[in-house]
């Protein structure tokens, strides 16, 4: 009873993909797309059982780790106890979301395999952009662990280098998240990866890392500027 009270939104958000593939199961097809190119072109099959029920599979394991992960991090548990509450929570928001487009990725699956006709990459890059720009927004909310955020070695080894890292970070987030998705309502879809996608992918990724190197270059200076 205390699992379903306090996860009644995550299981309702797990238990969603399954209940849809009951529904539909006699409509679908021996084969339903799983997989698609840059162009937006489908390129892989799979059967039946394995199409429709392996990204809600994948989602359960993935909401099982992301909850038991804070267990078992060192890091997390040294926050002091007011942090390591609130950093549950946000932590828990984050499972919600990411369990979220990955239910949402499983009911597009499904309705690719019944045959309904809309632009399954589009949707699935819009879907990645609008979870960039969630997740942003709560970048700065993390304390240092060692699954979620900015994990370079400048900001584990920093928690002042870790809060400016995941301010920045967290922004940098949002706004190529908000371009990502104006790039997938404005590129032909065959443009989209390499053209709306990867390369805010990369700045999301690359930002953050070089400016805790610096950071840690600042602070190190200081440090024996001091001494």
């Amino acid at each position: 009873m205390k699992l379903l009270k306090n996860e009644w939104l995550q299981l309702l958000i797990l238990a969603k993909p399954f209940c849809a593939v009951d529904l539909v199961w006699d409509k679908l097809p021996a084969q339903i797309p799983t997989r698609w190119n840059a162009r937006g072109e489908i390129d892989a099959y799979s059967g039946k059982a394995i199409g429709s029920l392996l990204m809600p599979v994948i989602n359960v394991f993935l909401a099982a780790l992301l909850a038991g992960a804070p267990r078992f991090d060192a890091k997390f548990k040294s926050n002091d106890s007011d942090a390591v509450i609130s950093m549950g929570r946000v932590l828990k928001i984050i499972r919600l979301i990411l369990t979220g487009f990955g239910a949402c990725v499983a009911l597009g699956i499904l309705a690719s395999g019944l045959h309904y006709h809309f632009d399954m990459s589009r949707f699935l890059y819009a879907s990645v952009s609008l979870l960039f720009i969630v997740l942003g927004n709560l970048m700065n909310k993390l304390r240092p662990n060692y699954f979620a955020g900015f994990r370079t070695p400048w900001t584990l080894a920093s928690r002042t280098i870790w809060q400016k890292t995941h301010r920045l970070g967290g922004f940098v987030m949002v706004l190529c998240g908000i371009g990502m998705l104006f790039a997938t309502f404005l590129l032909p879809t065959r443009q989209l990866l390499w053209s709306g996608i990867l390369p805010f992918a990369i700045v999301i990724v690359a930002v953050p890392a070089i400016y805790s190197y610096f950071c840690y270059r600042a602070e190190k200076k200081n440090s024996e500027t001091a001494h």
